[in-house]
């Protein structure tokens, strides 16, 4: 049997609420012959009589005309519910995106601030969200898995992303509360020459090394790194087990380990960009909606976070 065009549903249902021809014709826009001729068709292709004539015009619904007219409905209200799903979904008015983020940037309120902020605005759109490093997220984004990644901001993007700085904290030194400098309200660099440093492993070090490294060429030393390890947490757990120091981003402090105290750098501190990466060939409308939203909101992060 051939698929029934949902136009002849529209017209059924409207004759059986009108149950005339002539008006039903006349509220549809066409022809009293037409509105005939397309019921005829419908029952045709349905093999079953749907309605009874009553004289030239007046109609009443079959049995089976009157079951059918159920179903007619809630064909027309699914077939306009799609419609209407499907122009919001070009609209970016609903969706799915999902948003890869580092463990730091909860602790900056980047969660609350960007991914809820955009949800009030889109409730339509579901958002879901993984933690992960940098590196993990950018090869996600890469592979689709992740349309979007919170990461430290890469000296440079790879081929096919792009990205935008959306805020900038400073950074300070963690050390444990037993250390002699623990006592100081500012360190200056030169106060850190003997000192062993905590940091991420090589392939998670993204723009962690230039951090220390500014930290050594002010104090005119080069840091010792005897620990790297895979997470910010782990960082912070070595620094209570007293096995080093570590430069970290001032969020940390947010951060409750035992044993482990936050101090600021006498001197101004390395800044620590955190990025938002997307494909550059995103075309998807939620996605790109959340792209308008992330830039109209990094101007104002960055400029009060400088």
């Amino acid at each position: 049997m051939a698929e029934i065009e949902t136009r002849l549903f529209r017209y059924f249902v409207a004759l059986a609420e009108n149950k005339h021809f002539g008006r039903t014709a006349l509220s549809l826009g066409i022809s009293t012959p037409t509105l005939s001729n397309q019921i005829k068709k419908l029952e045709t292709q349905l093999h079953a009589r749907l309605v009874a004539r009553k004289g030239n015009t007046e109609i009443e619904l079959t049995d089976v005309g009157a079951r059918f007219l159920e179903r007619a409905r809630t064909v027309l209200r699914e077939a306009a519910a799609a419609e209407a799903v499907a122009r919001q979904a070009a609209r970016g008015e609903v969706g799915r995106i999902a948003i890869g983020f580092m463990t730091i940037v909860p602790l900056f309120g980047l969660i609350d601030k960007f991914v809820r902020g955009f949800q009030k605005l889109h409730p339509g759109i579901e958002v879901s969200l993984k933690q992960a490093p940098t590196m993990s997220q950018i090869t996600s984004v890469l592979q689709r898995d992740l349309d979007f990644g919170f990461v430290r901001k890469p000296n440079r993007y790879p081929h096919s992303l792009r990205g935008f700085v959306v805020c900038r904290r400073a950074m300070m030194l963690a050390l444990h509360s037993d250390h002699p400098l623990a006592h100081h309200d500012r360190i200056h660099p030169s106060q850190l020459r003997s000192e062993s440093f905590v940091n991420y492993s090589p392939e998670l070090d993204v723009g962690f090394w230039k951090h220390i490294d500014v930290i050594g060429e002010a104090g005119q030393f080069t840091p010792r790194i005897t620990a790297r390890v895979k997470d910010a947490i782990t960082v912070l757990a070595c620094v209570s087990a007293g096995h080093g120091v570590a430069v970290v981003s001032e969020a940390f402090k947010n951060v409750n380990m035992p044993n482990v105290v936050y101090r600021d750098f006498s001197m101004k501190p390395p800044m620590a960009p955190t990025s938002l990466i997307h494909r550059s060939d995103e075309s998807g409308p939620a996605a790109l909606a959340f792209i308008k939203f992330m830039r109209q909101h990094a101007i104002s992060e960055k400029q009060g976070s400088d």
